[in-house]
């Protein structure tokens, strides 16, 4: 029993060097095709079977956790309620829809990422307490993307990075993605990522983590901490991600203000000194990039002026409009997990923008799945905040909880502008880290005070 148990502890310890790279790799959009399936002019990432390098790793840390388990077997903890009910739920809501579904082996592939998900949030629930054990991989995660993104934008065009999965990128082409201000075509930064919204929302989730746990780290670590922060506020900067702007700010300003309504006061003023820090840096870069933020913030109604940015409007309206369309006609099943462009396909085969998901993570939710994975899905979203107010006089806010808290809220922000958090594996891996990074450490805080 010994050796089994030591052995146990051993595979938990290297299961943390793959959950580590799952981090690290999960904005990259390197990935390998298992299965070409064609439905033109549905984009093929909608409908191809991809492994991506982040799942190669997220596989890896679940083996060696199960490994682990099966060797020493205990009891798991099942984590707060508000969370992992409707987690539970909407996993086997998906596994139902199936049967529904308008491309059964799409939504077959789906089901299979989202039990993947769920082995994640309970080997989060299960093995971090803590945010020390995230702070290298974000870091790093950071480093890396806005290096390149950066790169990029300075050279407005792709470094030849292909082999790390790089696009070939060039704002004269169609389809790539740029801010147009004054006859110009300026390339957003892309990093190693499929789309600037994509590492827009990765560097945002990182940076109010990193910024978090930065409040109350101990000093020798300041310097190199606000170096990456300072290096991936410009990188978020130049994606001109705007849910992934309003998402940092919405975070940060959460984290600022627990931290001042729970008495942490060096943490608060370690929290403001860096904010501000930054804004100093940042303000060279956005003064020389003023007319492209203009363009991105409607300045003199560049939403309608603007050809580009008029055209992404009314795509996101058409979206919604039809989503809910495709919602009324199937409310109690919907169309199937992961389903979403090739049934807009199939009801609206004219349609006159880009077959994709609504702008509206539950509002594809509801489509997907139907009224009641909406229902749960829209529990996992306001669940944890219900649970800190009601627990307040029961809780020890410590830095973790408010920083994962900041976390929790930049994710749910990017939910009501973009997609991403439930369809696509980067905005999936982060939403459900963020799940049960909360879930962890606000048993932690519970159980801390409970005891106090």
């Amino acid at each position: 029993m010994t050796d089994r148990s030591h052995i146990s502890t051993w595979l938990n310890s290297w299961a943390r060097f793959p959950f580590a790279a799952t981090i690290i790799l999960t904005p990259f959009r390197y990935r390998v095709t298992i299965l070409t399936r064609p439905a033109e002019p549905v984009y093929r990432d909608y409908t191809d079977f991809l492994v991506f390098a982040s799942d190669i790793f997220l596989v890896l840390t679940l083996t060696l956790w199960v490994a682990a388990l099966l060797l020493y077997p205990r009891r798991l903890t099942a984590g707060p309620p508000v969370l992992s009910l409707p987690i539970a739920v909407i996993t086997l809501l998906s596994l139902v829809s199936v049967s529904f579904s308008v491309d059964t082996p799409l939504s077959l592939y789906h089901v299979l990422r989202l039990f993947l998900l769920a082995g994640l949030y309970l080997y989060v629930l299960d093995q971090i307490n803590s945010l020390g054990a995230l702070i290298l991989p974000v870091a790093l995660q950071i480093f890396i993307q806005t290096t390149v993104g950066i790169g990029q934008t300075l050279q407005q065009r792709s470094l030849g990075l292909a082999s790390l999965g790089e696009l070939a990128l060039d704002p004269a082409w169609s389809g790539i993605s740029i801010v147009w201000s004054e006859g110009t075509r300026y390339l957003r930064a892309y990093g190693l990522s499929d789309h600037p919204n994509i590492l827009g929302g990765c560097l945002a989730f990182s940076l109010v983590l990193l910024i978090g746990w930065y409040a109350t780290a101990p000093a020798k670590w300041h310097v190199l901490t606000s170096s990456i922060v300072v290096l991936g506020a410009l990188g978020l900067f130049l994606t001109f991600s705007r849910s992934a702007w309003l998402a940092l700010s919405g975070g940060l300003l959460l984290v600022g203000v627990m931290l001042f309504k729970t008495g942490q006061h060096r943490g608060w003023r370690n929290w403001l000194n860096l904010n501000l820090a930054v804004l100093i840096v940042m303000v060279p870069f956005i003064w020389q990039h003023a007319g492209y933020l203009g363009v991105r913030l409607n300045w003199q109604s560049s939403f309608s002026q603007v050809s580009h940015e008029s055209r992404a409007v009314h795509e996101r309206l058409a979206l919604n409009s039809v989503a809910n369309q495709v919602f009324a006609g199937h409310a109690l099943s919907g169309v199937g997990v992961g389903t979403f462009p090739v049934a807009l396909r199939q009801q609206n085969p004219d349609f006159p923008f880009d077959y994709q998901p609504p702008h509206v993570a539950l509002l594809e939710v509801a489509a997907e799945l139907g009224i009641f994975g909406a229902l749960f899905y829209f529990m996992a979203m306001v669940g944890p905040w219900l649970a800190l107010w009601f627990d307040r006089r029961h809780l020890d806010f410590s830095a973790d909880l408010i920083a994962v808290s900041g976390l929790l809220a930049a994710v749910t922000i990017v939910g009501l502008f973009d997609y991403y958090p439930w369809l696509l594996p980067p905005g999936r891996l982060w939403q459900w880290l963020a799940w049960g990074l909360w879930a962890a450490i606000y048993l932690k805080n519970h159980s801390r005070q409970k005891h106090a």
